[in-house]
């Protein structure tokens, strides 16, 4: 897996992200997907997002446009992504059964 890149932010940086999301998911505070056109939507369903309802978010949170662009650098082609106050992480699947969550970034908030 390598070494981890770990961003420095702010609580508020994170609740902003926090607060993005328009559909509640009880596992994660925030999920959004990423292409290899580096668009950003966030989740509101399972499986894949039809294009007429993805709700694009690139430019709402410099946090989240870091995130996407990191994970772009490991999975070129994209995909989910899910945020908490720990970092952000993937998890490949194998017939829609998350197999493990791998981080994409670390958080270390600056106080």
């Amino acid at each position: 897996m390598g070494n981890v890149k770990t961003l420095m932010i702010t609580k508020d940086e994170l609740q902003v992200v926090k607060c993005l999301p328009v559909k509640f998911r009880p596992d994660w505070p925030a999920v959004f997907s990423t292409n290899e056109a580096r668009e950003i939507w966030l989740w509101k369903r399972w499986g894949k997002t039809p294009d007429q309802e993805r709700e694009e978010v690139r430019g709402r949170s410099l946090l989240v446009d870091a995130i996407a662009d990191q994970y772009l650098q490991i999975r070129h082609g994209g995909g989910r992504f899910f945020v908490n106050d720990d970092g952000a992480f993937y998890s490949p699947e194998i017939w829609g059964m998350k197999l493990v969550d791998i981080p994409v970034v670390t958080f270390q908030i600056r106080t």
